[in-house]
């Protein structure tokens, strides 16, 4: 009997697959998410350089984003271009105030102005 009980163990030890450590947020976002967030703090930390814990949360920020805007998207299926846009410009509100308070003085002045420049740029 005591045999048996081990064998069981044993075979149920042996067929679970071993769990991955996972880090925050992992998972829980589709490859082509995260591989649009990657791009877009790459793209930023190019003119505003990042420490290492910088460039994490600004991509988590831009995670956050990228998930607010699609859920709005969906929600707000249907409804006037009047509310979406209010939403949408609330939703860019708000990730602004939340990278300004990642960024140091110098790094969201280098922001600032590449939002002007880029701006500028499309408008012409």
């Amino acid at each position: 009997m005591k045999n048996l009980f081990l064998a069981t163990c044993f075979a149920a030890g042996v067929t679970v697959a071993p769990v991955a450590v996972a880090g925050p947020g992992d998972g829980a976002y589709s490859h082509a998410m995260m591989a649009r967030a990657t791009t877009l703090t790459r793209a930023l930390a190019q003119h505003v350089h990042f420490n290492e814990a910088q460039y994490l949360a600004v991509k988590q920020l831009h995670l956050n984003m990228l998930t607010e805007r699609r859920d709005l998207e969906i929600i707000l299926n249907g409804a006037s271009a009047e509310e979406r846009d209010t939403q949408l410009a609330q939703a860019q509100q708000r990730y602004e105030t939340e990278l300004a308070g990642i960024l140091q003085p110098q790094q969201l002045i280098a922001y600032q102005n590449l939002r002007t420049n880029f701006t500028a740029h499309r408008l012409k």
